[in-house]
């Protein structure tokens, strides 16, 4: 089309009746300091409004041309113009629109525009008689110019001038309809992107004869979005941003078949095209790309169905992401319960740090790495475990809060995903000799919002970056494995509590409160079972002496050293326990008096033979052992008759010397001695009981009577 015929066309719209229009065509092989737009066609409604335009738009025409965009600007003395640019056969074009004003007069920039010395005033009355507009509806005139010139332009270029453009029917027929209508009920069934995004392409190419399709869908970080030829192109275009697709979705170019103009070729550039038409893919308010469709002019009916199949696509793919997020999420939990279940059967901290690490390591398939912890002061951090280094040397490595990686992830309690160590601004150092690859992962552990240690990892098997999902699955597994952190800790600090609750702090016998509750059900297991207990009390001969003359440290070394030996001498199954001051207790259960009698003797004859600190200063007050033996039945059937009734024998062998042993006696043995007033019983040596029963025996009886 002549150039003259093109504005006499736009002429004919009655929107531009009161408009100058003037065409400028960009010069070909000019030096670069001429001006590169000249004045190739015009038709001019006022000459003062067609002079001030030129004057403005002809200086900056290169800068017009290359927005790519209409633009509407305000100018003179309140002057309003519009420039559209656009490239026909193959050749750049602006096309300038003036002649309108907005409803106040600036008399002050109006004087500057009267000729030799006149004023304002004189110009006053041809300013007035001009068609009036804002600032709005000048812009819908350009963009309805725009438009216009979009279909005028399609027409004029060859085959050989430009690259195929399909020219569909001006009318929607009714083929067209029906296959969008199969298209939208097939959609409903499918289950994935691929299928989803091939019945749309296939629909538009045979509906309305596409000639070349690109769909764009935001990667899993949902931060960039990858532009996939779908029909007609190469499968991949590259990537643009979220700034890129929205200069491509802009409002005034989505669904509109526009000049794929510099800012566009620019976005895209492995994208050869001449026009495109784009549908923004949105679903609930969700960015989920977009469908463009290039070379092909697009009328309004058609645009409006394929951007009804447009919008069923993006419902669809987000549901199907949806769906999918869901899925992986589900798996993601049920694998965490499983992992809690494993790490819930451990019950030390070593192998629970070894545990977590190693599985952390095959989530994201890492080969290096380590759990630190911080200490209670805050201050500094243990390696408590690691993989791919030795444990021993990682331990004596000085480590900070705020120094070094993992030192500022621990103070700041953001997790940290680095690619390049080298390169990666927040890290800036050079990669050490241990590490083959650059990437590494660094999490918090976390309760709450409370930092305790940090999970490091590094080297990924395939040596490639760790991403953004193994940052993901990471930090879901962390949380998990700081509240297993957490657990076990509680766990031995209740049973640390416990033991001291329940344990003398000096000699770690148990004391004397737990010592009932024992041997009360002790008796009442016996009774239930019909079995014999024995309770023996040991009391240390000459301790207050001993401990006057050679202090209070040696006497408690003495009482440590002496429940040592009452341990030793017993069986696992038996308990001791420090009843009070150097007074000691154990209880046999499953044993007769008489066994019990070898297990005492045992004890008296090792603590006599025992040298005790600074007892060769004291040779007439060595320390030996009294002992008080009482069993279940025939002494008492409860704690207190037990009790009282090895207390008495005890009492007994301190009144007869000392360092021995005496039985308690029966309820008939007593009565007797009160008759017949027997001597004392001789004090029993180790020599006399080992002529009728040894150590041995006693151990086989026990054994017997357990069973």
């Amino acid at each position: 089309m002549p150039f003259g015929d093109l504005l006499t066309e736009l002429k004919k719209l009655p929107m531009l009746a009161r408009y100058s229009l003037t065409l400028y065509r960009r010069r070909s092989g000019t030096v670069a300091s001429a001006r590169r737009f000249e004045s190739c066609a015009t038709l001019v409604e006022d000459p003062l409004c067609r002079e001030v335009s030129r004057h403005f738009f002809e200086e900056d025409m290169e800068v017009f041309f290359e927005e790519g965009t209409p633009s509407v600007c305000r100018y003179g003395g309140g002057f309003f113009g519009f420039l559209i640019p656009f490239n026909m056969s193959g050749e750049d074009f602006c096309l300038v629109g003036d002649g309108v004003r907005e409803e106040s007069i600036d008399l002050w920039q109006l004087a500057s525009l009267a000729h030799n010395g006149g004023d304002a005033f004189s110009l006053l009355p041809h300013v007035e008689s001009l068609c009036t507009a804002n600032y709005e509806e000048v812009e819908e005139v350009a963009e309805q110019v725009r438009r216009r010139v979009e279909l005028y332009r399609l027409p004029s270029r060859t085959q050989q001038e430009l690259p195929a453009v399909a020219h569909p029917q001006d009318a929607v027929g009714d083929e067209a309809l029906y296959a969008v209508s199969q298209a939208l009920e097939r959609l409903d069934k499918v289950g994935t992107v691929t299928a989803c995004i091939a019945i749309c392409c296939e629909t538009i190419v045979t509906a309305f004869q596409a000639a070349r399709i690109a769909v764009a869908l935001p990667d899993a970080e949902g931060k960039s979005f990858p532009v996939t030829g779908v029909w007609g192109l190469p499968e991949e275009l590259g990537t643009i941003d979220g700034d890129s697709l929205q200069l491509l979705v802009a409002p005034d170019k989505a669904k509109k078949t526009v000049l794929w103009d510099g800012k566009m070729r620019a976005a895209l550039p492995e994208v050869t095209a001449t026009v495109c038409t784009v549908f923004p893919l949105k679903a609930q308010g969700e960015r989920l790309g977009f469908l463009a469709i290039f070379d092909t002019d697009i009328l309004p009916n058609a645009a409006l169905l394929i951007s009804m199949l447009a919008g069923a696509m993006a419902g669809k793919l987000s549901v199907i992401v949806k769906d999918a997020t869901r899925s992986k999420e589900n798996a993601l939990s049920e694998r965490l319960m499983s992992l809690t279940d494993t790490l819930l059967q451990i019950d030390s901290k070593d192998l629970l740090y070894e545990s977590i690490l190693k599985i952390a390591s095959d989530l994201i398939e890492a080969t290096q790495g380590s759990i630190m912890l911080i200490d209670k002061d805050g201050v500094g951090m243990q390696i408590v475990f690691t993989l791919g280094m030795t444990l021993n040397i990682a331990r004596c490595l000085q480590l900070k809060v705020g120094k070094g990686i993992a030192g500022m992830v621990a103070k700041t309690g953001q997790p940290l995903l680095v690619n390049d160590v080298e390169k990666d601004s927040r890290v800036a150092m050079a990669n050490r000799l241990r590490f083959k690859s650059k990437s590494l992962i660094c999490i918090p552990l976390k309760l709450k919002e409370k930092v305790i240690g940090v999970l490091n990892l590094s080297d990924k098997k395939n040596l490639r970056p760790f991403t953004h999902s193994d940052l993901q699955l990471l930090t879901s597994f962390a949380n998990l494995a700081s509240l297993m952190i957490e657990r076990t800790e509680v766990l031995e600090e209740s049973e640390r509590f416990e033991q001291l609750s329940v344990t003398d702090p000096l000699t770690g016998l148990y004391n004397r409160r737990f010592l009932k509750s024992r041997l009360e059900e002790e008796l009442n297991r016996s009774i239930r079972q019909g079995l014999n207990l024995t309770v023996i009390f040991i009391d240390l001969d000459f301790f207050k002496s001993y401990n006057d003359l050679c202090g209070h440290l040696a006497g408690d070394e003495a009482l440590k050293l002496t429940a040592d030996i009452i341990k030793d001498s017993l069986r696992e199954m038996d308990i001791v326990a420090r009843y009070g001051g150097e007074e000691f207790c154990a209880v046999l259960p499953g044993t007769s008096k008489a066994e019990a009698m070898i297990v005492a003797e045992r004890i008296r004859f090792e603590i006599e033979s025992k040298r005790f600190p600074g007892e060769s200063d004291i040779p007439l007050r060595r320390l030996t052992a009294s002992l008080g033996v009482a069993s279940f039945p025939e002494d008492g059937r409860t704690f207190n008759d037990l009790v009282h009734a090895s207390d008495i024998a005890l009492y007994e062998a301190k009144a007869r010397g000392r360092n021995r042993i005496v039985a308690a006696r029966t309820s008939s043995q007593s009565a007797e001695s009160k008759h017949e007033a027997p001597e004392p019983r001789p004090v029993q040596t180790q020599s006399n009981l080992a002529k009728t029963l040894d150590f041995n025996t006693y151990l086989e009886a026990s054994l017997q009577s357990k069973s």
